[in-house]
């Protein structure tokens, strides 16, 4: 089980950290430094998807995300964002985040994510902490059945050639 975000945070601030936790899980996935926000918000059960929504809007007004067309990524401000998100997870900041301590940034940003109520968490917190994990849940459970309509429709399109070409 993966290390859960610090008590220290405030739940906005909870909620921040695991928005940009996600960002950055699906940009190393893709390879990049930068994600679909469509895809990502797609990827959340339907029922959370507006919470993510204004959650990612705010953290795009806050200069924490940037966006670019479709995309977004961090912006420099938000790589100190994640370092502090990754230290409190008990992880070390990687080369793509900024680990720089800038005390006077950093309680900035927190302050503004406390004064921004699209950032507050719609249930518990413990469900906000949870989101990662139960994403790849809800993507395992989504993957079988697709695949298996995906062959039952190939099924019924050959089983109506050969009926087509028998006749």
């Amino acid at each position: 089980m993966p290390p859960t975000m610090d008590s220290a945070f405030s739940d906005h601030q909870t909620v921040a950290g695991v928005l940009v936790m996600l960002v950055r899980e699906r940009s190393v996935a893709n390879g990049s430094s930068r994600t679909s926000r469509t895809g990502l918000q797609a990827s959340v059960p339907v029922n959370e998807r507006p919470s993510v929504r204004r959650g990612l809007d705010a953290l795009i007004e806050l200069g924490i995300l940037g966006m670019s067309g479709e995309d977004i990524g961090f912006t420099t401000k938000g790589k100190l964002f994640l370092a502090q998100v990754q230290r409190s997870r008990g992880e070390t900041p990687t080369a793509f985040e900024q680990d720089d301590k800038n005390p006077a940034l950093l309680a900035a940003m927190l302050a503004g994510i406390d004064n921004d109520e699209r950032l507050a968490p719609e249930g518990s917190v413990d469900d906000v902490r949870t989101l990662p994990a139960r994403l790849e849940g809800y993507r395992a459970s989504r993957s079988p059945r697709f695949s298996r309509s995906w062959i039952v429709m190939g099924g019924l399109a050959a089983a109506a050639a050969a009926f087509a070409l028998l006749r």
